[in-house]
């Protein structure tokens, strides 16, 4: 089960033009799982619960690759 309702869940990508970098944050489960394994991301906050499920993910990285989507 997720700790936030579906309601509550968003990934969001921004992009800072003064360090040329996106962050990437998600509290969707399933997003969270594959920028787990982003090796070129700088972890910036890994939120976890009670239980030490990681609940919030933030990220930043210096180029999104061409391919990179959250809809598979």
């Amino acid at each position: 089960m997720s700790y936030y309702s579906l309601e509550e869940q968003e990934t969001v990508i921004l992009y800072e033009p003064v360090t040329k970098q996106f962050v990437i944050y998600s509290t969707v489960p399933k997003h969270i799982k594959r920028l787990k394994n982003v090796a070129i991301a700088s972890l910036l906050q890994d939120e976890k619960d009670s239980e030490g499920v990681t609940i919030a993910y933030r990220i930043k990285v210096k180029k999104l690759p061409n391919s990179y989507t959250f809809n598979r």
